[in-house]
């Protein structure tokens, strides 16, 4: 009888053990961010944006002093010219702790360069950005659920050319979006005889928003916008566009296509 009752009292805190293990149990869900960019008009042919870590900041933490959790320490050289209609770059695949999150923080390195007629220069980055580029955008990570973030390099808003001098200066500007709140608008740009037309300027604005690309080589173009409703136009010098698309709805997670232009 006595060995029962040890054996009962065994088993009795063997399954207290464990159920004090499950309720500790930490739960995480998967981020995944991803860059890209608009293009830089002119003469500019590369862009390498050096990126030493990336961190994100829980919501309810001291933004100062704690909170940040570090989601990459890769020490990457992007060349964000080349994600452009649809090229993108993983910057981040992580697992995160579930809960509500409220910033991500860049920390750039000091081997930034851009590309101007085929000759390298550094882009100097001002003081204030060397502590880190804070970009403020809630939300949460979900136990077992992957949430996914874009990240948008504005390079004409965060390039700066010295009046006299070839020196250029970093103050990178990003625009960030989560996926589950975006679609794409895709299509063509042709000239009359419906050969593509390269290097022309594709709007698509939302009141004060104004999102643009560039055509590649084969007159392609993909913009990544927020859902919402937009005005789709085309342009190009020595060209007059015969089609402008009005008031288009995109829905969350829609990929539009076929928004094609011919410019006369």
């Amino acid at each position: 009888m006595k060995t029962k009752l040890i054996f009962l009292i065994g088993i009795i805190l063997l399954i207290l053990m464990k159920c004090d293990s499950t309720f500790d149990e930490t739960k995480t869900g998967s981020l995944i961010i991803q860059a890209f960019d608009a293009p830089f008009k002119g003469n500019v042919e590369h862009i390498y944006l050096n990126i030493n870590s990336v961190s994100i900041h829980e919501a309810e933490a001291d933004d100062s002093t704690s909170g940040w959790t570090m989601v990459s320490d890769k020490d990457t050289v992007i060349d964000f010219l080349t994600l452009v209609n649809g090229e993108m770059s993983n910057l981040v695949e992580s697992e995160l702790e579930e809960g509500h999150y409220s910033q991500i923080r860049l920390m750039l390195g000091d081997s930034s360069l851009i590309v101007v007629d085929g000759i390298s220069y550094e882009l100097r980055v001002p003081s204030g950005s060397q502590s880190g580029v804070k970009l403020n955008i809630n939300f949460d990570i979900d136990a077992d659920e992957i949430t996914e973030l874009y990240l948008d390099f504005d390079a004409e808003r965060s390039i700066n050319k010295h009046p006299t001098q070839d020196r250029y200066s970093l103050q990178p500007t990003f625009r960030v979006i989560k996926k589950v709140l975006s679609g794409t608008i895709s299509g063509k740009v042709a000239k009359s005889d419906q050969t593509a037309l390269a290097s022309a300027s594709v709007y698509a604005v939302s009141g004060s928003d104004s999102i643009t690309t560039l055509t590649n080589s084969d007159g392609y173009y993909q913009l990544v916008v927020l859902a919402g409703t937009y005005d789709i136009s085309a342009a190009a010098d020595g060209f007059t566009a015969d089609t402008l698309y009005q008031s288009v709805v995109i829905e969350a997670e829609e990929n539009l296509t076929h928004q094609n232009f011919i410019m006369n």
